[in-house]
């Protein structure tokens, strides 16, 4: 994979009256694709920091720039904004912090209809919509409550979740980096649109009986009125749109379990090779779609790092080891980097020499197999990290919100040692998923330190 992303550079493309090189998903398509070079950027993290850099800044636009808020090309998938958290908790620079923040913020209030020409917001019910933009809400081609809107043209009336859902999350990303920078005014800025994006979501969106998010029917002075149904009368989002919630850290404890005993289920969302985007028991589920029915790792890392969050280590786990496998599978047999992968023959397809959206491996990997790294979710911010020249010992300051629920990092450290850990003060007993790979659980902020445990010196005699 890393060659792969590596061997996908493209010159010359054309954007801001200039000439830039480029990684491109693959170079059947040599042009600028606004989701998959998010993931780019993640991937190259582990790569080349600094092309790492470059792709992230390609995307972003200087703060009251006269063309476009961000580089759109695609679908509006604000990946940048998670790529930027990557960024920052492997380097904490402050350089890139400063110079990186005021370009995502612009980024984020177009999508949250609060800058310039924006129409993302243009309903009554406060719920987000990107239509105007793109045809793809998410990058899921032929999902089919999108497919159904594009059918009926209802693309004025009828609004997704995962739009809002993404710019909850982004919120919440923000909101951390707002705070490191002393920016009081923006963290409140956020909190609001965050109250305000959530209480949408529940007021309108939720469907107790399905136990999912729906796709919301406005009327023609913009209120909201319905939900979306299939024509058997099933919620017609019954998928990765459905559950997008789940990873914007904002369901109720009822609403989270529901969503996530369908992440986790082999009748729903569950497959030999990882999560499908369309629920196996929807009557509109189809196991020959190109997302309908099909595996791709990019939302599945957008579950991942939200189950980091909310403490499923196990389900964690099980997304990362199910993709790393897989992929290993697959690139085993053929030599080829795919797109996505089929359920019923769990194999690889679409495009040979794929990067982007399948990029979320090499995360993966470095979060389970990489010694010197330490992993959170979303919802945690690295304020200070020191590792050891050895790798044997980590010191680290993380901030995360203060509520009672125990939440996960992933440390890895050389397999040869057993550590002991310290959470402000009191010794914590890891998870070990492989020796060196230690799984804690951690409740509100506070100093973490790893150190090799001391074992005392036998004597030969």
């Amino acid at each position: 994979m890393a060659a792969t992303l590596l061997t996908n550079g493209v010159y010359p493309v054309y954007t801001r009256r200039s000439f830039i090189r480029h990684f491109s998903p693959g170079k059947w398509w040599d042009c600028l694709y606004t989701w998959d070079s998010g993931f780019i950027s993640l991937g190259l993290l582990d790569v080349d920091r600094t092309r790492s850099i470059d792709c992230l800044n390609a995307y972003t636009t200087p703060v009251g720039d006269q063309q476009a808020a961000f580089i759109h090309h695609g679908s509006p998938v604000p990946v940048q904004i998670y790529a930027f958290q990557e960024l920052w908790n492997r380097t904490l620079s402050q350089e890139l912090l400063r110079y990186f923040y005021p370009r995502l913020r612009q980024f984020y209030l177009f999508l949250a209809g609060r800058l310039g020409s924006s129409t993302t917001r243009a309903l009554k019910s406060n719920l987000l919509k990107t239509w105007d933009y793109f045809y793809n809400s998410a990058g899921w081609d032929d999902y089919p409550a999108q497919v159904y809107v594009h059918a009926n043209q209802l693309e004025a009336s009828v609004t997704p979740v995962v739009t809002t859902a993404h710019v909850i999350r982004s919120a919440k990303i923000l909101q951390q980096a707002a705070r490191a920078l002393g920016r009081t005014d923006d963290v409140k800025d956020y909190q609001a649109d965050i109250d305000l994006f959530v209480k949408a979501l529940n007021d309108y969106a939720w469907d107790e009986d399905a136990g999912v998010f729906s796709y919301v029917v406005h009327d023609e002075a913009g209120h909201p009125i319905d939900i979306l149904r299939h024509a058997s009368g099933q919620n017609l989002n019954l998928g990765f749109d459905g559950v997008s919630p789940f990873f914007a850290g904002m369901c109720d404890r009822a609403q989270e379990s529901r969503l996530y005993a369908r992440l986790e289920s082999a009748d729903h969302l569950w497959t030999p090779v990882g999560l499908t985007a369309v629920d196996q028991s929807a009557p509109y589920y189809r196991p020959d779609g190109y997302w309908n029915g099909m595996v791709w790792f990019a939302y599945q890392w957008f579950f991942w790092k939200a189950s980091l969050d909310l403490g499923y280590g196990d389900m964690a786990f099980r997304i990362a080891r199910t993709a790393l496998d897989t992929w290993r599978d697959e690139v085993a047999a053929t030599y080829n980097c795919f797109e996505h992968f089929v359920v019923a023959s769990r194999r690889g397809a679409g495009w040979h020499h794929f990067g982007g959206l399948s990029a979320p491996v090499l995360a993966w990997f470095h979060a389970y197999h990489q010694p010197g790294t330490l992993t959170c979710g979303f919802d945690t911010w690295i304020e200070a990290l020191q590792i050891s020249e050895d790798k044997c010992s980590l010191h680290a300051t993380l901030q995360h919100d203060l509520s009672a629920r125990p939440w996960l990092a992933i440390a890895v450290l050389p397999p040869d040692q057993e550590y002991s850990i310290d959470w402000n003060g009191q010794s914590i007993t890891p998870h070990v998923r492989y020796p060196g790979t230690l799984e804690i659980a951690l409740v509100g902020s506070g100093t973490l330190t790893i150190t090799p445990r001391r074992h005392a010196s036998r004597r030969t005699l």
